[in-house]
């Protein structure tokens, strides 16, 4: 098992390890049983869930494998589902059913385009009602653009604690992410990462391909290892990653556990390389529809 995973305070005082196991991308509406299993026991004590990957039932099978308790383990969910219209509490309740938990740590609108005929301050008036009421510890957004941010700030009563973004240095280099990182910066609303290793996976022979394996060679790490420790110092936030081998999921969680921290030349050379390619892998709807 790796070591202690490191955790983040968030701004409201909940503490998020820095590093998640996500149901999405490849476990995407598949049966994720033994994948939940094998990353608690390799230490992974996040799970990042969501209405839409239509899978949550795998959390609860999976847990209850392994056997833990369950406030050693942080579990998040996202609403918001395309074509239902969706009322983020009712969507909750029965998410909590299907996982056989009480309350989930952090519980996120997935997508500010799927909560109509909500406005997207309705919708997160609802949220702050959930956390009122205990059903999450915390509350967030994902994929939230900077306008939709600035949209639900005009009657947040509590702002949200993170944002989950797809961030990875093909997509941080625009202006539309550029205002977005700098409005979570102001108000102390955490970057979630996930597709960090999209460049490695969705948009190889790039120009960050020969300095991520120069930089993997002379530390003796792997290079997914590396654009992971990229995607933390860049954020400061956290990370989630969804690989269904085990090995692979060691090696994911040690790049937070074990991996020391890149130099800042190295995190400048990867992220002056990124700006030679735009690419995004997910929620294109959103940020096609964004300002540039």
């Amino acid at each position: 098992m790796a070591g202690k995973v490191p955790t983040l305070t968030l701004n409201d005082g909940l503490k998020i390890p820095k590093i998640g196991y996500g149901l999405g991308t490849a476990n995407y509406g598949k049966d994720s049983v033994n994948n939940v299993l094998s990353a608690l026991e390799v230490g992974y004590d996040y799970i990042d869930c969501a209405q839409r990957y239509a899978n949550s039932a795998s959390f609860a099978e999976g847990f209850k494998r392994f056997g833990g308790k369950r406030e050693d383990v942080f579990v998040l969910q996202k609403c918001g589902k395309t074509g239902a219209k969706t009322d983020p509490r009712k969507v909750l309740e029965g998410l909590l059913k299907e996982m056989n938990l009480e309350y989930v740590d952090l519980y996120l609108l997935h997508s500010p385009l799927l909560f109509e005929p909500l406005s997207l301050s309705e919708a997160w008036a609802i949220m702050e009602k959930i956390k009122e009421d205990g059903l999450a510890k915390s509350i967030g957004v994902s994929n939230f653009r900077e306008e939709d941010m600035q949209e639900i700030k005009k009657t947040w009563k509590v702002a949200p604690s993170v944002n989950q973004i797809e961030f990875h240095p093909y997509n941080y280099h625009p202006a539309n992410m550029q205002r977005l990182v700098s409005f979570l910066k102001e108000h102390e609303i955490a970057i979630e990462a996930y597709g960090p290793l999209a460049p490695l996976t969705r948009a190889t022979g790039g120009p960050i391909d020969g300095i991520v394996k120069q930089i993997a060679k002379d530390r003796g790490i792997e290079e997914s290892q590396v654009l992971l420790k990229w995607a933390e110092q860049k954020t400061g936030g956290v990370l989630v990653t969804t690989s269904s081998n085990v090995e692979r999921q060691k090696i994911q969680l040690e790049a937070v556990t074990k991996v020391s921290p890149l130099s800042d030349d190295e995190v400048e050379q990867i992220s002056e390389a990124g700006k030679g390619r735009y690419f995004r892998a997910f929620m294109t709807d959103v940020w096609d529809a964004a300002k540039p």
